[in-house]
């Protein structure tokens, strides 16, 4: 039996064409973990995909959400101490996970062929996964994505700069304070 798929889905444009790349079947899992801290119109994205597509999006969170992360680790994020992917992603999914059954697994990222920085700097986060960047592999770039939502009839309408977390010290200064004004 070929291993588990788990492919990783953001709420975006980019996770979501590689999911439909992917062709999953119903034995694989497509997961959205849920920060909290998504625009509303990802949510909408989401369920438009699911209805659009025909696949089944697994939505997971940490209990309690961001706020409950920051309360339990007693400091914000910062650019010293992520854990905010660590925690609200890659340890829930992976406590879900487990919840299931499932402990070796792929995991399927994606990173783009543009993002090779990305792709060569992923951290292991667990021994018994496989991790995978079909995007990357495929030599799909930022551009090709962007065309090819220009051709479905319905897309993610969150403008780029306020990108998947809102106000995500990541996205820089000069964007946090674009956003705030």
């Amino acid at each position: 039996m070929d291993m588990q798929r788990v492919i990783n889905f953001s709420g975006g444009k980019t996770s979501a064409l590689m999911t439909i790349l992917l062709k999953p079947t119903n034995d694989d899992i497509v997961l959205f973990t849920d920060t909290g801290r998504e625009h509303p119109l990802t949510y909408k994205f989401i369920d438009d995909f699911e209805i659009n597509e025909g696949i089944r999006v697994h939505k997971i969170a940490y209990e309690g959400g961001y706020e409950a992360m920051v309360r339990k680790g007693k400091f914000l994020p910062n650019q010293q101490m992520r854990i905010c992917t660590t925690e609200l992603k890659i340890k829930t999914a992976k406590r879900w996970l487990r919840d299931q059954g499932i402990q070796k697994f792929e995991s399927y990222i994606g990173f783009r062929a543009d993002e090779e920085r990305r792709v060569k700097g992923y951290k292991q986060y667990y021994k018994k996964v496989t991790p995978k960047f079909p995007l990357y592999d495929m030599g799909i770039k930022k551009e090709d994505v962007q065309q090819y939502w220009l051709s479905k009839k319905y897309t993610l309408n969150v403008p780029s700069i306020l990108g998947n977390c809102d106000l995500c010290f990541l996205k820089g200064k000069g964007a946090i304070i674009t956003i705030l004004q």
